[in-house]
C-alpha cells in the first residue's frame, strides 16, 4: 500500500504522455493529408484555363455538336466602410470585401480518402489566378469604372475549397470608382448615387454567367467595426442588378456585368450652421442699414462689408463642388442672397447721391454743357455741384432742389424697410419649400 501513492503519480504521467503523443501525431497526420491531396489536385492543374462546365449536345443536320454551359460565377460586397466620397473628383474610395464563388469540377475529392478533410485553401496573390505564384484558376473580376485597379486595391488571400469544388474567395480591400454622380442638384440635401460596374474583362457571356451572390448580391457591415461615425456621408441604401452590354467586334456574344447602385446620405446639418445661417445673418445686417441716418458715413461701408461677407463665406462652399455649368441647390440660394446683398449696397450709394444732390436733374453739368454746344444753344456755365455736404447749397433754388431729392432718398429708404425684408422671407421660405 505504500507505493500505491507513486503508482498513481506515474500512471498520471503516462495519460499526460499518451494524450499528448496522440495530438502531436494527429497534427502531423492532417498536415500530411493537406500536403498529400495539395499535391493531387495541383499535379496536372492549369490555372490559366477556365474550369470544365457541362456539355450540351445538339443536333446540327445529321451531325452532332458540343456546347459547353458557361460557368456560373457569383459576386457579393460587404460594404464595410465609406472612406471617401469627393464630388469635385468624381470619386470614391469605399473599404469592401469583395466575395467570389464558382465551382471548379477539378477540385474535387472524396473526404474519406483524406482522413475526412472536406476543405482546404490555396492562395491566390495579385488578385487574380493568373499570378505568379497563385495556385488555382479565378475569375478576373474587375471594376470596370475603377480608379484603381482591383488587382492592387485588393488583398492576396486564400480561397477556400470544398471537397464538391465549389471555391469560395474572399478578400477585403478598396473600391476606388469613378462615380457619374447623380442628385448633386439638391446640394447639400443631397442623396448621392454612384453606379458600379463590375464584371469579367476577359470573359463573355459564351464563358462566363454571373450571378447575385445570395440573391441579394451585397450584405452591408460585418463586424463591430464597421460602419461610419462623425463622417459627411453615410451608406444609405444599395441595389445591385445583372446588365449585359451588347457584343463587342471581337466577341459574338454579350458582355454580362453586376450594376450596384450605392446611395450616400450627406450630413446637411453643417452647411447649415456653417454657411446657410451665416448668409442669412451677413443679408439682415446688409438690411440694417435701411435704418441708419442717411448722412452717416458707415451706412454705406456696412452694406459693403456684409457682402464681403456672405461673398467669402461662399468662396468656403465653391471649393467642395466641381466647376460644373449645373447649379446647386446651395449656389442657387447663394446668387439669391448675393442679389439682396447687392441691392443694400446699390440703395445706400443711391441714397446718399440723393442726400447730397443740389441739381435741378440728374443729368451731370458736363452732359448738358455738351447738348448745349451741340444744339448751339447759348447758356450760361453750369455751376460746379459739391457732393460734399447738403449746406453747401449756394442759393434758395439748389436748397429747393436739395429738399426734393432728399424726399426722394427717403421714399426709397421707406420702400427698403418694408419691400426688402419681406421679399427677403418669402424668396427664403420658396427656397427652403424646395429642400422637402
Amino acid at each position: 500500500m505504500a507505493s500505491s501513492p507513486l503508482a498513481r503519480v506515474l500512471l498520471l504521467l503516462l495519460l499526460v504522455v499518451v494524450v499528448v503523443a496522440s495530438r502531436v501525431v494527429t497534427c502531423l497526420d492532417v498536415s500530411e493529408v493537406q500536403t498529400e491531396l495539395r499535391n493531387e489536385l495541383l499535379s496536372d492543374y492549369e490555372r490559366s484555363a477556365i474550369p470544365p462546365t457541362n456539355t450540351v449536345t445538339t443536333t446540327n443536320g445529321s451531325q452532332g455538336e458540343y456546347v459547353f454551359e458557361p460557368l456560373r460565377v457569383e459576386v457579393g460586397l460587404n460594404f464595410y466602410r465609406i472612406i471617401d466620397v469627393n464630388v469635385v473628383t468624381s470619386s470614391v474610395d469605399l473599404l469592401v470585401w469583395l466575395r467570389i464563388a464558382w465551382y471548379d469540377k477539378r477540385l474535387v475529392w472524396d473526404p474519406t480518402e483524406y482522413g475526412g478533410l472536406d476543405r482546404i485553401g490555396f492562395f491566390i496573390a495579385e488578385g487574380s489566378g493568373f499570378g505568379e505564384v497563385s495556385e488555382i484558376w479565378t475569375p478576373d473580376i474587375s471594376l470596370w469604372n475603377a480608379q484603381e485597379p482591383v488587382s492592387t486595391s485588393f488583398d492576396s488571400g486564400m480561397a477556400i475549397v470544398k471537397s464538391d469544388g465549389y471555391v469560395y474567395w474572399s478578400r477585403p480591400g478598396h473600391l476606388r470608382a469613378s462615380c457619374k454622380f447623380q442628385g448633386l442638384e439638391r446640394f447639400p440635401f443631397d442623396d448621392l448615387s454612384c453606379l458600379l460596374e463590375l464584371g469579367s474583362w476577359s470573359y463573355s457571356s459564351q464563358f462566363i454567367s454571373l450571378g447575385l451572390l445570395g440573391g441579394t448580391g451585397f450584405t452591408l457591415g460585418g463586424s463591430k467595426s464597421s460602419g461610419e461615425s462623425f463622417q459627411e456621408f453615410t451608406l444609405k441604401n444599395v441595389s445591385a442588378e445583372i446588365y449585359e452590354y451588347p457584343p463587342y467586334p471581337a466577341d459574338p456574344s454579350p458582355w454580362p456585368v453586376l450594376l450596384y447602385t450605392v446611395v450616400f446620405d450627406r450630413s446637411w446639418q453643417p452647411y447649415i450652421r456653417g454657411f446657410l445661417l451665416s448668409q442669412m445673418i451677413f443679408n439682415i445686417i446688409g438690411f440694417a442699414a435701411f435704418w441708419l441716418p442717411i448722412s452717416s458715413g458707415e451706412r454705406v461701408g456696412l452694406t459693403i462689408t456684409s457682402m464681403l461677407a456672405a461673398v467669402a463665406s461662399d468662396l468656403v462652399v465653391v471649393d467642395q463642388l466641381p466647376a460644373a455649368p449645373e447649379l446647386t441647390w446651395m449656389q442657387r440660394f447663394s446668387m439669391m442672397s448675393q442679389a439682396f446683398a447687392t441691392y443694400t449696397v446699390l440703395e445706400a450709394v443711391v441714397v446718399s447721391y440723393f442726400f447730397f444732390l443740389t441739381s435741378e436733374t440728374l443729368v451731370p453739368a458736363y452732359f448738358r454743357c455738351l447738348f448745349n454746344m451741340v444744339g448751339k444753344k447759348k447758356t450760361s456755365s453750369p455751376r460746379y455741384q459739391s457732393n460734399g455736404d447738403a449746406d453747401d447749397a449756394t442759393d434758395a433754388e439748389e436748397v429747393q432742389h436739395n429738399d426734393r431729392w432728399r424726399r426722394w432718398g427717403e421714399g426709397i429708404d421707406s420702400f427698403s424697410r418694408v419691400v426688402l425684408p419681406v421679399a427677403y422671407a418669402i424668396c427664403v421660405s420658396i427656397f427652403l419649400t424646395d429642400v422637402n
